[in-house]
This record gives structure tokens, sequence and C-alpha cells, in this order.
């Protein structure tokens, strides 16, 4: 009953907010990614790998608005290395995009955004599959030389129809996500498409 009523509360509030701010609305988002890692080794071949998020957005704004989000996505990529194996790498995380976007379409039940901003991932946990690969020869050998924490930049467009949403971007990766000793530069670039639902 305590719970109940701390929900009843919390969708209170945000009524609230949407009366008082402009263009508010919130809600839940579930996506699809594609990652590719790349490198700055040569003798490495990258596959992509897809994945999945969940997460929830809040807008702020009409012509031009204020998106934070947080979402649990899951990626990563496989590398291969010729006659040595390969060796699949696994991240998830929690994610925190906080994107400034424009409307130039916005007719109402239609309209149509850009967006761009940074994101930060904190990475809650990591997974190394190796396949015949020598140990000596890659620089990966645990999880510990993969960083705790991600920055990147998403860039995209979206539409909405009523109260769904869809968006489609694409995330470079900034920071390296090797953090050993060994001077190997590898970074997450992710394509991802996402549905939400604008509850307020």
């Amino acid at each position: 009953m305590k719970k109940l009523g701390i929900v009843i509360l919390f969708l209170l509030v945000l009524g609230s907010a949407k009366a008082q701010i402009p263009g508010f609305s919130i809600g839940p988002k579930i996506g699809m990614n594609t990652n590719r890692l790349t490198t700055n080794l040569d003798s490495v071949q990258i596959d992509p790998k897809g994945q999945f998020q969940i997460g929830a957005f809040m807008r702020i704004g009409k012509k031009i608005y204020f998106q934070p989000e947080i979402s649990y996505v899951v990626k990563g990529g496989q590398l291969k290395v010729t006659d040595l194996g390969s060796e699949q790498i696994t991240l998830k995380s929690i994610t925190v995009p906080l994107l400034i976007g424009v409307r130039p379409i916005n007719a109402g039940i239609f309209n149509v955004r850009f967006m761009a901003g940074p994101t930060m991932s904190f990475v809650t946990e990591k997974t190394l599959k190796s396949s015949d690969l020598a140990a000596t020869a890659w620089p990966i050998k645990s999880k510990d030389d993969l960083s705790n924490t991600l920055w990147s930049l998403q860039a995209g467009g979206g539409v909405d129809v009523l109260f769904l949403t869809l968006d489609i971007r694409y995330e470079v990766g900034l920071n390296n996500l090797y953090s050993g000793t060994s001077g190997v530069k590898l970074h997450n670039n992710m394509f991802n498409v996402s549905l939400g639902v604008k509850l307020l």
C-alpha cells in the first residue's frame, strides 16, 4: 500500500510538471543496437555485434528541447586475429545520454526531431570469451584491461506520432575502452534504433 502511494504521488508530481513545463514528456523506451569495435591493430579483424537496450527518457521544450535519458545497454563486439583465434567482448552498462534537440517540423500529433549530445556509460559487468587465442599474443588478458567508464557522442534523428517516439542514432566512442599498458587503442561505436512511449 505504501509503495502504491509513492507511485501515485510520483505520477501527480509528473502531471504537475507537465502542466508547468512547456513540451514536457516522459516515458519508457526499448531498442536494438549494432556495435562495432575499432582498434589500431592492423592484424585484428572486427565483427559487429547486435545487442539491446531498455530505459526511460524525459523531454523538456518545444522547438528546442533537452532530452536526458537513462538506459541499461548491452554493447561490445568480436575481435579476430588471423591464425590465433578470436575474443568476444560484452559490456553491460548504465548509459546516460544528455541530448539537445530541435524540431524543424512540429505539427502536434506528428513531429520530426534532430538531436546530439554527450553520453556517459558506467560499466556494471564485463565478459571476455576467447577461442583458441594465444594469451601471449593478445593484450586484453582480463576484464581489468577494460575501462569502467566510457564517454561517447550521440547524434541522430527521430519522429513522434501521437504517443509513440522513434529514434535512430549513431554513437561514437571518445575514450579508449582498453585501460591496460600495451598502447592498444580500442573504441566502441554503436548504431541504435529505439521506440518509446510518451506516458505524459
